[in-house]
């Protein structure tokens, strides 16, 4: 439990350092996030947003839907070392959307992203730590590397994955002083006011991909990043997060491309964020597995993925972490789901089955008739 309750901080605490750009220059990853008011959060506490390991999460109204890939990669490992899809003794939409393995890391650039899974025995940790020192250096500060006490048996399982980029504008944009009103609340901004000369050398990084007037459009920010695309679409979205990103990929196959031009507006929120996520409802699960190789008292004791981003007018900054530990069952204590404890005033009542008034009702507000310890 004392594990878990570790791993939970691990969560919260997941990069709360600064700043840089280049990626050759920096002491290490957290320092690419410029100093700001970054919003630190375990996705429990959000309300207005839901971090999915999976892009087959419904589009609700009124409603953020983050999602980043290092999750799926680190679920991919563990299929490739089990040799088979991962399998729950009771079903899981989520298991079943990440077994369709819609993400891989043929869809990233070597350089950016290290995805790992092994048992203990062969010291997985090691290898972890290895593959981020061989890609890295030591820039990179991982945070939620699972703690070796969680897994202590020699066929316990361990993934891990591990995503950073850098994308620069060009030229950096402007930071608008006037306040975008976004869902009736004033949020900072970046992009292209009222035409200024100085503006000439930000139209070729805005490729207006797709228009069809101010509350429908599509458009591509270019970066230092040659092979890496920033699309931000204004459009109504399909019923999931991932017919939302099929959609607006069908409109770029058939868009006819151009630059912005003087007079053209671009009004750009700003983001910064660092939100922590333990996938509750995977973890505690036993895995089927046909595999005899595989201890067949395992389940998932820990799933967690962090997701740090700022986006501005010099560019993204993106780091991203997950890890998935395999254990032995007897380990696992479920978190609470609900805590309930009558330390405060509250009401007792006893009722019949469709009676309309208790028989007996009660609301103990002092310690009078409580039983003494």
């Amino acid at each position: 439990m004392r594990n878990l309750l570790r791993m939970g901080v691990a969560c919260a605490l997941l990069g709360m350092l600064t700043v840089s750009i280049n990626c050759e220059r920096l002491l290490d990853h957290n320092s690419a996030f410029s100093d700001s008011q970054a919003l630190v959060a375990d996705a429990v506490d959000l309300q207005g947003t839901i971090v999915t390991p999976h892009m087959e999460t419904a589009v609700t109204r009124g409603k953020n839907v983050l999602w980043c890939g290092t999750f799926q990669l680190a679920w991919n490992e563990i299929c490739s070392l089990l040799g088979e899809d991962i399998r729950f003794s009771d079903p899981s939409r989520d298991a079943a959307a990440l077994n369709r393995k819609s993400f891989t890391g043929t869809q990233l650039d070597d350089a950016s992203y290290v995805a790992v899974a092994g048992f203990v025995r062969d010291d997985v940790h090691g290898q972890i730590r290895k593959a981020l020192d061989e890609k890295f250096g030591g820039p990179a500060r991982p945070s939620l590397i699972p703690e070796e006490t969680l897994t202590p048996r020699s066929q316990d399982i361990v993934a891990y994955a591990y995503l950073f980029k850098t994308l620069e504008f060009p030229d950096p944009f402007e930071r608008l002083d006037r306040a975008l009103v976004f869902a009736d609340r004033r949020v900072a901004s970046f992009g292209m006011g009222p035409y200024k000369p100085g503006h000439f050398k930000m139209y070729p990084q805005v490729v207006v991909l797709a228009y069809e007037g101010d509350g429908d459009f599509v458009v591509e920010l270019k970066t230092k990043a040659e092979n890496d695309r920033v699309i931000l679409a204004k459009v109504q979205p399909g019923g999931t997060l991932q017919q939302t990103v099929a959609d607006v990929l069908v409109r770029l196959s058939a868009s006819q491309a151009e630059q912005a031009s003087p007079g053209d507006i671009l009004v750009v929120p700003k983001l910064d964020f660092d939100i922590s996520r333990c996938y509750r409802e995977l973890e505690g699960r036993n895995l089927i597995v046909d595999n005899p190789g595989i201890a067949q008292d395992s389940q998932i004791l820990s799933a967690i993925q962090g997701i740090r981003f700022q986006m501005d007018e010099k560019g993204i900054r993106l780091k991203s972490e997950s890890h998935v530990a395999i254990g032995c069952s007897a380990q696992y204590e479920p978190m609470p789901r609900h805590v309930m404890v009558f330390d405060q005033p509250f009401l007792i009542m006893l009722i019949r089955q469709e009676a309309r008034q208790p028989y007996l009702a009660l609301w103990v507000a002092d310690p009078e008739l409580l039983v003494p310890y």
